[in-house]
């Protein structure tokens, strides 16, 4: 945070660096009696200031003299060495070379400076008036401080206990540019708080200054200041308050950290309730919804919604900070973002101070963001919501006022899409009057169920991407299927000896039986599906250097050279189904080929061949290693290793090859009436370091008797 260059004496005889609010207490004396000498101002402070820009700190010839307030001096020990000046137009710092201060410079005293001689300069962004030029920083426009014998040839003392009523302001208004109106002022911020992570904590730390968060109510993260204090003031130990309100200090700001420094705990009257804890009265969602209008803007004070969740965290449909909540049986909904990952269950009914929380869209959809967890309180458990029953005709009309609510659809007579069959991804969903997108994330504990091709009713809450209107639901119990054909087998169809897949369909999605998993184990398949690189799925070709995670669509090896670009390899057909590796959890290690099989019964003697492809041959990078497996079960928590050809499988960055691999399962996947999977696995983490492989598989052949 705040650096220091400054040399003084300690009172222990070593050498400490000091700046602005870094201070030691000393004695008192009475201050000089009042006064008002014939002086008299020949230029403002802002004029003043605008003679410095950049660079070295500049001497002052001309005989001007400039007219203050002190609005900050040593008493506290919060200011050391320095006091700050301000006039009607703006303030200034001047560093000057003697402790105690206040006994001829107090807050409230008028004090005429003449300049001529003075040299101003900077701070790291806030101006001063100093001695000399301090050459160890003459760049960057430091001054020295002015030698105490010539305090009475530039400072004319003035009267005493001159009022100085503070700026009121708002942090956003305070700008980190060096004419800045505020700088070295003494400003007033209103309802205002410590940070949560600072409550509890004293003013400054054991043995260095302390920098605090004071924040408001609104946009928390845009309207927050640090607080610095010395660790020297003689309240550096006292504990910050834990309430709301206003705060009064001297606005300066070190580099792009915009701070505020008080004179003593008296300028911070934090005494109100904190946000989200005092009283509120009852907002209906549907009028807060009403107040967006088409720009963020934040939700009334002292007011709150109720509701009850219609959304399933333990399901994983949605992310982990995310809830919808509806008001009521037909009445509004609307998503609420938390500011970290909540526990609220499916069915609570829950009450949500949204005093100041910001209203905003979020890809097309109308949410509450970034609301603290503690503006939540749960009030009652497993409550139920009836939905609305619609069709598909309906919910496009009215969308926008049903967003974030459940509805109810009956008579589904199609439903087409996914992933390879299964509810991942998108799935259109037909009924007599139109369609409609049902979307369910990768992460979802059911993305990998197979949908029914009917159903007879299916509930869930609208939830837009962008321009497209789609629905998401909490489990396959909001599903009901409808008297169709059962769904066909989920695993490779062994209709015939050999099954080969050459992935040069791959643009219309993963065949059946067909998966990539993160999160692989020696226990475990995978903590879920591989992302598809876009997210839009893998009807888009990917160039081989392209360095994102996920699951992607790759020309493969064969027919091309290392030097072929991305329109080359866009034009290919010859496809592979190729993965990015990345630091992200479950990619390196826990990235996986899977290959599911039903059963094998009457089948023997089974064979492997593939083609394990190094694509991107950008010069330096990592090795993935792989082996090859089988799990026996619904869910197999243990796997066997298979010898391969040749032994030692690897991908490389900067590596451009194509490699056959032949495998042989003898007679351990003969006649098994269990479902098996084979999966290409890596296991053990990257070696080398840098970027990781483009890695791919193309022409699988699986051959049995």
């Amino acid at each position: 945070m705040l650096s220091v260059k400054y040399s003084i004496l300690s009172v222990v005889g070593a050498a400490l660096v000091v700046f602005s609010v870094l201070a030691c207490k000393k004695s008192y004396d009475q201050p000089a009696p009042e006064g008002e000498p014939g002086s008299v101002a020949t230029i403002s402070i802002k004029d003043l200031k605008t003679r410095y820009t950049a660079g070295a700190a500049i001497g002052i010839t001309d005989d001007h003299v400039i007219e203050g307030v002190v609005a900050c001096d040593d008493r506290s020990g919060n200011y050391y060495q320095q006091i700050a000046v301000q006039d009607a137009t703006g303030g200034i710092l001047l560093r000057l070379g003697s402790a105690n201060l206040f006994n001829r410079y107090p807050v409230g005293r008028k004090l005429f400076i003449k300049v001529k001689g003075l040299y101003l300069g900077q701070y790291n962004g806030t101006l001063q008036l100093g001695g000399g030029i301090d050459s160890a920083y003459l760049s960057q426009g430091g001054v020295t401080l002015l030698a105490y014998n010539l305090f009475d040839e530039h400072l004319i003392k003035g009267a005493l206990n001159q009022t100085i009523v503070p700026l009121e302001v708002s942090a956003t208004q305070l700008t980190t540019t060096l004419q800045d109106r505020y700088i070295s002022t003494l400003i007033r911020l209103k309802d205002m708080e410590f940070a949560v992570t600072d409550t509890g904590k004293s003013f400054a730390d054991a043995g260095q200054s302390g920098n605090r968060i004071i924040q408001g109510c609104s946009a928390p993260s845009a309207n927050r200041i640090t607080l610095r204090t010395s660790n020297y003031s003689n309240f550096a130990d006292v504990k910050v308050p834990g309430g709301n309100g206003s705060i009064v200090g001297v606005y300066s700001y070190f580099g792009s950290t915009r701070q505020l420094t008080i004179r003593d705990t008296a300028d911070v009257r934090f005494n109100s309730s904190r946000c989200g804890t005092g009283p509120t009265t009852l907002l209906p969602i549907a009028e807060l919804r009403s107040q967006y209008n088409g720009s963020t803007l934040f939700a009334p004070n002292n007011k709150r919604i109720t509701g009850v969740v219609i959304s399933d965290r333990a399901t994983s449909n949605l992310n982990a900070q995310n809830i919808y909540l509806q008001q009521g049986a037909g009445l509004a909904g609307i998503c609420v973002r938390f500011s970290s990952a909540h526990t609220f269950d499916l069915g609570d009914s829950i009450d949500i101070n949204v005093s100041g929380q910001e209203l905003s869209e979020f890809n097309g959809l109308l949410q509450l963001n970034n609301v603290p967890l503690g503006y939540a309180t749960r009030v009652s458990t497993g409550k139920s919501i009836m939905p609305r029953t619609v069709t598909f005709a309906a919910i496009q009309t009215n969308f926008r006022t049903w967003e974030s609510t459940l509805v109810k659809i009956i008579n589904i007579t199609s439903l087409v899409g996914g992933t390879a069959g299964r509810w991942g991804g998108s799935v259109t969903m037909t009924d007599a009057t139109g369609t409609l997108i049902a979307f369910t994330s990768t992460t979802a504990s059911f993305a990998n169920n197979s949908f029914p091709s009917t159903a007879d009713s299916f509930v869930g809450y609208l939830t837009p991407f962008n321009t497209v209107k789609q629905i998401s639901f909490r489990g396959l119990s909001d599903v009901v299927a409808g008297a169709g054909p059962p769904p066909g087998p989920s695993g490779i169809p062994l209709t015939s000896s050999p099954y080969i897949q050459n992935f040069d369909g791959i643009a219309t999605g993963l065949l059946q039986g067909i998966s990539v998993k993160i999160g692989a184990t020696a226990t475990s398949l995978g903590t879920g599906d591989m992302p598809f690189y876009p997210a839009t799925g893998l009807g888009s070709p990917t160039a081989w250097n392209q360095t994102s995670a996920g699951l992607k669509n790759f020309a493969s090896f064969t027919g091309m050279t290392a030097s072929s670009n991305a329109a080359e390899q866009g034009a290919h057909a010859n496809r592979a189904l190729g993965i990015r590796q990345t630091s992200a959890v479950g990619y390196d290690p826990g990235a996986a080929y899977v290959f599911l099989l039903d059963n094998t019964t009457g089948k023997a003697n089974f064979q492997l061949s593939f083609l394990l492809q190094s694509l991107d041959a950008t010069p330096g990078g990592r090795t993935t290693t792989w082996r090859v497996e089988y799990g026996l079960g619904d869910n197999p928590s243990s796997f066997t290793a298979v010898t391969t050809s040749p032994t030692t499988l690897a991908t490389n960055l900067g590596t451009f090859s194509s490699t056959p691999v032949t495998v042989s399962f003898g007679t351990a996947l003969n006649n098994s009436n269990q479902k098996i999977w084979i999966r290409i696995v890596t296991l053990s983490a990257t070696t080398g370091s840098g970027n990781r492989p483009s890695s791919a598989i193309d022409d699988v052949q699986l051959s049995w008797n």
